[in-house]
């Protein structure tokens, strides 16, 4: 999912060329000096090695600049695709995966921020492992590949090791994801929490700390290994040292007038080969991560990417549904289909929407407001089919059962200085509870019967033809659900809106319009108020 482009690989090999030969060069002047060589005694190689020094530094500096603008715009490009991924999922794909892994794959994707440096190391430490290399095979041909098999077999041990901790990492990052379902929980269900002990001591005792505790075990018991087996390069540098000085003489495979420069050139790579051991930690968390990213971005399909286009809502006067069907298939409900519903739904009327839990109205508002797509059937807004769900959701505004007051202002309204709001706020009897109209205090923490009325407020400031209220007034106090259905409503009406309301309040059905009843999934009652039916048969 995450890839380097070739261009990009390209810049990273010619910067890192001429940096390994320079590097390399410094070595090469070290070991002639410590080996006595009469070339390397001069004044001015003391300038040239400066000189190399100084350039080698300056070059870094310059590159660092560039591979740190390119790593935070591999970052943030990447967030922006998970964020627009995730914006473009279908409500349906959602509910069935979750949020929570919205969050996980925001945290993969921060792994990738050291994607470049790391190959940038990759390649430098492979170069100058090369160089050294080739410059120990011109000091002892045979001795330089002894100590190559020697390093090959304790790479090869690492990397055996390493590959069989791939799956450990995937298992803990397993337990990673059902962590953040049970703070996810904890968030949202504090309050049940609260008053139930039992249901806290299950969560906590039989979950979240089994959770803890296997991934505390596994995750030590990975670092544990990755710590120990970082500590080959430690020790098999001191194995290699000790062949360098005792074997290898002695078996006339290098000279000793040679065993001081093996040694020096062996000390440089140490370096390199630390490094190329290290970063395999890292690469095996790149494979992970990327594994589950690209999963992620499987699973969680887009909708469309089409951009938005404004399609003229204030031209409203007809909503048709012919023979609309929805297959809600989950876990839970295997066989749940929505209609065939039939339904016209014209400018300026309340209709309320009824019906038991289940019955299918829920799923009725998510189609209707364009959350879910229809299986089959036709929808007609004046007269013409929609061919998109911007067209709906163009003429309509709505506060769902769990309204969300978002952080800031994400509209084209605004509220400072605002008339139209202020005239809401004393509508809504809000007034006295935000005192201003800064956006903060719109936007603060309210009650849950003020933040439904705050919700309002600001789907009214959207100025849309149809307004949508899914148990708007249930979590109103006796006195201001009177008022909303007695007054606020009627006013509303007489403004010219058109409003779709889910209640259950059938004390107030006197003041709809319509009454549309819905039962496994099928319109079983739409009838106007006007037609003398009484109320109270609404629910028989």
């Amino acid at each position: 999912m995450l890839k380097i482009s070739a261009k990009n690989i390209l810049f990273l090999i010619l910067y890192s060329i001429p940096n390994t030969i320079l590097s390399f060069g410094i070595l090469f002047i070290i070991n002639n000096v410590i080996s006595g060589n009469i070339e390397f005694q001069g004044y001015y190689m003391g300038i040239v090695f400066g000189s190399i020094v100084v350039y080698t530094y300056l070059l870094n500096i310059i590159f660092q600049k560039r591979l740190n603008q390119y790593s935070y715009k591999i970052l943030y490009e990447n967030e922006k695709k998970i964020f627009d991924k995730f914006l473009n999922t279908p409500l349906i794909t959602l509910e069935k995966m979750g949020s929570h892994r919205f969050y996980t794959a925001i945290e993969d994707i921060r792994v990738f921020s050291l994607l470049p440096d790391v190959v940038t190391q990759s390649i430098n430490s492979i170069l100058m492992l090369l160089l050294c290399m080739l410059y120990l095979f011109t000091l002892s041909g045979y001795g330089a590949l002894v100590i190559v098999v020697l390093i090959i077999g304790i790479g090869g041990l690492y990397f055996l090791v390493m590959n069989m901790m791939s799956p450990k990492i995937a298992i803990l990052r397993k337990y990673n994801d059902e962590y953040y379902k049970y703070v996810q929980d904890i968030v949202k269900g504090f309050k049940e929490l609260k008053i139930n002990p039992k249901r806290r001591d299950n969560l906590r005792n039989n979950h979240l700390n089994p959770n803890r505790r296997s991934a505390k075990e596994l995750d030590l018991k990975v670092n544990y290994i990755f710590l120990s087996i970082n500590l080959i390069s430690q020790y098999g540098l001191y194995m290699v040292i000790g062949v360098i000085l005792f074997l290898l003489p002695a078996i006339n495979l290098l000279k000793k007038e040679d065993v001081l420069s093996y040694v020096v050139i062996l000390l440089f790579i140490n370096g390199p080969i630390n490094n190329l051991i290290n970063l395999q930690s890292i690469y095996t968390r790149f494979m992970v991560a990327n594994r589950r990213i690209t999963n992620f971005l499987n699973d969680f399909k887009n909708e469309s990417t089409e951009p938005y286009v404004a399609t003229g809502y204030h031209e409203f006067s007809s909503l048709k549904f012919s023979d609309i069907e929805f297959n809600h298939q989950n876990e839970l409900e295997k066989n749940f289909i929505l209609g065939p519903v039939n339904v016209t739904i014209n400018s300026g009327e309340t209709i309320f929407i009824v019906g038991g839990n289940g019955s299918g109205k829920s799923t009725f508002i998510n189609m209707l407001t364009g959350l879910y797509e229809p299986s089959n059937g036709e929808i007609q807004m004046n007269n013409t089919i929609v061919n998109s769900k911007a067209q709906l959701q163009d003429t309509m505004a709505a506060v769902f059962t769990e309204n969300h007051i978002f952080s800031f202002n994400y509209d084209d309204f605004t509220l400072k200085n605002n008339k139209h709001y202020q005239e809401l706020l004393e509508l809504m009897k809000m007034d006295k509870v935000v005192v201003d109209d800064e956006e903060e205090s719109a936007r603060r923490s309210f009650s849950k019967g003020q933040s439904k009325r705050m919700s309002l407020i600001l789907a009214l400031l959207e100025d849309k033809p149809i307004l949508v209220l899914d148990e708007w007034a249930a979590d109103q106090d006796p006195h201001f659900r009177k008022y909303f259905y007695e007054n606020l409503l009627p006013k509303l009406k007489e403004e010219g809106k058109t409003i779709i309301a889910v209640t259950h309040d059938d004390t107030y059905f006197k003041h709809a319009d319509r009454i549309i009843k819905f039962d496994y999934g099928k319109i079983i009652m739409d009838k106007k108020i006007t037609d003398n039916i009484e109320l109270d048969s609404i629910w028989k």
